[in-house]
């Protein structure tokens, strides 16, 4: 009698079923590979044109047929040795699209196109490659060559963050309350919705912003009606702070910002004025300053220092268009109109912006500040975080100088801060 196996009763073969396809190349004489539906290219280019005040790794911006593209030396972003590069050598560049954003990355050598069944693909281990194990998606055997799959979202997403795993300090920051008989029930909401904001927002209560907290969950219950007022999932807090960020954010200032910002902006007869505009993202609110601050202090040389964690936005941002600027508007005169229409700040406005790739964590390397400019970027960091960077503020601020947090934010009280009401805009300086 036959059975399923066969006639000898051997199990059935297994089919590898080719479910995933991944681009491969070679490091330092090492094989990795990152996953096909993040490529869109892959070329031969070199000659990018310089980007300054950006790190290492980011050698330029490529035009690939009229786009912009920062070209990342992936070799020096994993500190990988590579030998120095000659200006016009050609590269192997893979473009890769990440968040809606393409960029280009330099590799040694592009191999091919591999196919493998996705359950092959085993857990990354720390002994695989010279790369931090955050970095990798896995580990792929095929036809006797280990591949490394790297995560190219982690690596290069805006949104990727290493989760902290530090203990949080001592800082006024509301734990949540036990539940006894005086504790009620919009205590107890609050406290949650805290611990919901940190763990899905990454968005941290504490005195900076605790105020707004509050008043947003009165808003908040009204707008939920009978509905759990709790959050629940990442669309419930993104929900819950979109009364929190400060007017125009993620574009250029409009009339009623720029014009309530210089009136509140202090006399200065300094023949050079230096600012840190913190967490500058694609460089609008930076270029917004610039035209301010000259509005402001005509007579003065204006130096902005200008930072974000955000690799692809700080890339760009140099190179920021719009694609049309009205007649009417302040912006006009400091800007000149490409030859594909849009728009682009002059020669002499970019100047006065210093982008530079950094995490305001780590070390601030920046001269005196006649004015800090950090919206909607401390409620973002952990408590601990968030004390050394106002810290940092206190240290690098003149004594003179002047302090812009997000329309929703405060410095803690009694901590040596002064608070300045002009109008819409409120302002700290040393005490």
């Amino acid at each position: 009698m036959e059975t399923a196996g066969g006639e000898n009763g051997e199990q059935p073969e297994k089919i590898a079923v080719i479910d995933f396809k991944m681009v491969t190349f070679s490091l330092a004489g090492k094989d990795y590979a990152i996953d096909i539906m993040n490529v869109k290219e892959i070329a031969k280019a070199g000659r990018f044109t310089y980007l300054p005040n950006t790190a290492p790794f980011v050698l330029g911006v490529y035009n690939l047929r009229g786009d912009i593209i920062p070209i990342i030396d992936l070799r020096l972003f994993f500190n990988i040795p590579t030998s120095k590069r000659e200006d016009d050598a050609l590269e192997s560049l893979i473009f890769i699209h990440v968040d809606e954003q393409t960029f280009g990355i330099v590799v040694d050598e592009i191999d091919k196109v591999v196919g493998i069944s996705r359950n092959t693909i085993q857990p990354p281990h720390p002994i695989f490659g010279d790369i931090n194990i955050k970095y990798i998606h896995g580990v792929v055997e095929n036809q006797g060559r280990l591949y490394i799959l790297l995560d190219v979202e982690r690596i290069f997403s805006a949104r990727v963050r290493e989760e902290e795993a530090e203990a949080l300090p001592e800082m006024e920051v509301t734990r949540a309350p036990l539940p006894d008989k005086k504790t009620s029930r919009a205590e107890l909401d609050i406290s949650f919705i805290r611990d919901g904001l940190a763990a899905l927002a990454k968005f941290h209560v504490t005195a900076v912003n605790e105020r707004w907290v509050s008043e947003r969950y009165r808003e908040w219950r009204s707008l939920r009606k009978d509905e759990d007022t709790q959050l629940a999932s990442s669309a419930d807090a993104e929900q819950y702070l979109e009364t929190f960020f400060s007017p125009d954010t993620g574009r250029l200032w409009g009339d009623q910002l720029m014009d309530a910002f210089i009136a509140s902006l202090p006399d200065n007869q300094a023949k050079q004025i230096h600012v840190w505009n913190v967490g500058c993202g694609k460089g609008y609110e930076s270029y917004s300053l610039a035209v301010a601050l000259r509005e402001r202090y005509p007579a003065s040389r204006i130096r902005i220092y200008a930072n974000d964690s955000d690799l692809l936005s700080i890339s760009n941002a140099p190179m920021l268009s719009v694609p049309d600027v009205p007649e009417t508007s302040r912006y006009r005169k400091h800007m000149v109109q490409g030859v594909n229409g849009s728009w682009a700040f002059s020669e002499a406005v970019r100047e006065m912006v210093l982008f530079e790739y950094h995490d305001c964590n780590n070390q601030n390397n920046v001269p005196n500040m006649d004015i800090i400019v950090s919206r909607d970027v401390v409620s973002f960091l952990n408590p601990k975080q968030q004390m050394t960077l106002i810290q940092d503020f206190s240290e690098k601020l003149k004594d003179n100088g002047t302090v812009y947090l997000g329309q929703n934010e405060a410095m803690p009280q009694q901590s040596g801060w002064l608070r300045h009401v002009n109008g819409q805009i409120i302002s700290f300086s040393k005490e």
